[in-house]
């Protein structure tokens, strides 16, 4: 092949390929109140029974108590009794995805309830809001993920979640893309100047818009070191120092959140487990909700908490839950929810009847967000339009 060819063509699908995230704006509905929204994954398929829908009293409830809440009739799993405070806010919905494979179930929970496609990789709720809330004269990213979320597939990389941990460290990471971006950018305008370019400039503007996010000041934004030490020991440390550096992106103007804590697979050992866990997330969770109330901003806050699958309501042999499906139990939390639960699973947990679907609670999610859920991507990859949500109604209740 012509060197020139080569050159013209390798540029022209990079540009295709960085410009897919530069869409039209989010078509966002009037008097839009949601600003920011966290998505708390807990990874590995979480107990519904050791978190939103205990069974005290039922051989298939184990050793777990009930705790009682705002909402009568409504309990919580006794490792997440301080989140009772807050479960005026807080509506449980239960769900059926069918899908009891962790990989396959992230896949699906993550981007809103799109089954996985071989040819088509669907952008992770995340990206989805923070697509439809970007602010492009940001120097801040608009999706962040603190333990792997799900990128932002045909969305483009402009979209992808900016990977940050409690505190990063000025590398110069962006530098050297940037440098083979414009020696790339003189070889392509030398030999073929066509329409491709605009988004190709686009793409060393986005990148530019990271190099001052990675070397500048707006990278205090991500430095949880400048809180006080009351604050940091009010939060405590890992999915605290998470839910902290949360907040504190959410303050700075980011819309979107992604926030990871792994452990919730206990096929063995599921109670002490879950106790531990269910401690951080109330720490963790309380303390950013407490905050959010006290800067006035929770009414402007959504936070969905959940994973890939639910657990067994029969206990195994070793003290744990296996997968289950049948019941994938999520909290919707923020300051416009009215607490509620959502569907019913019976004394023994076995069966969910009158609860939603995953595509329904994305559907709802958006709505609230200021998203219409049934509008559609200008997707530039593939020159085809793409459903923001898989479903077409929203959760059969009133969430507020």
């Amino acid at each position: 092949m012509h060197r020139r060819n080569f050159i013209g063509g390798s540029a022209a699908s990079l540009a295709m390929m960085l410009g897919a995230g530069r869409l039209r704006a989010g078509e966002l509905t009037d008097g839009r109140k949601i600003k920011h929204f966290l998505f708390v994954n807990l990874q590995g398929g979480p107990s519904q029974m050791e978190t939103w829908d205990p069974k005290p009293g039922h051989a298939n409830g184990g050793p777990t108590k009930g705790v009682k809440t705002k909402v009568p009739g409504m309990l919580f799993a006794e490792g997440l009794a301080p989140m009772a405070e807050f479960s005026d806010n807080i509506a449980v919905i239960r769900t059926v995805s069918r899908i009891g494979e962790h990989e396959l179930g992230q896949y699906f929970v993550s981007t809103g309830g799109f089954a996985p496609n071989p040819v088509l990789q669907h952008p992770g709720l995340c990206s989805t809001v923070g697509w439809g809330l970007n602010n492009p004269d940001s120097d801040l990213p608009p999706v962040v993920s603190i333990g792997n979320g799900r990128s932002a597939g045909f969305l483009g990389n402009a979209f992808d979640p900016y990977a940050a941990g409690e505190k990063l460290e000025v590398d110069g990471k962006w530098r050297q893309p940037l440098e083979q971006a414009d020696q790339m950018r003189d070889e392509y305008y030398a030999v073929s100047p066509i329409s491709a370019a605009n988004d190709f400039q686009e793409e060393v503007k986005h990148q530019s818009r990271a190099s001052r996010l990675t070397l500048g000041i707006s990278n205090k934004a991500f430095d949880t070191s400048l809180e006080s030490a009351k604050t940091r020991e009010m939060y405590g440390a890992g999915f605290g120092g998470s839910c902290l550096l949360a907040r504190r992106l959410f303050m700075a103007g980011i819309p979107s959140v992604h926030v990871g804590l792994g452990g919730w697979d206990t096929h063995q050992n599921n109670f002490d487990a879950t106790t531990r866990l269910g401690g951080s997330v109330s720490k963790g969770l309380g303390a950013l909700i407490s905050e959010l109330k006290a800067m006035e901003i929770f009414d402007q806050t959504l936070i969905l908490v959940g994973g890939e699958m639910g657990r067994s309501p029969k206990i195994n042999g070793t003290e744990g839950r296996d997968h289950f499906p049948g019941n994938n139990t999520f909290a919707l939390i923020g300051g416009s929810i009215k607490g509620q639960s959502v569907g019913n699973s019976g004394a023994d947990g076995m069966t969910v009847s009158n609860g939603a679907t995953m595509p329904q609670l994305s559907y709802s999610i958006l709505d609230l967000m200021g998203l219409k859920p049934l509008g559609f991507f200008n997707d530039s990859v593939s020159g085809r339009p793409q459903r923001y949500c898989p479903g077409e109604n929203p959760v059969p209740a009133k969430l507020t």
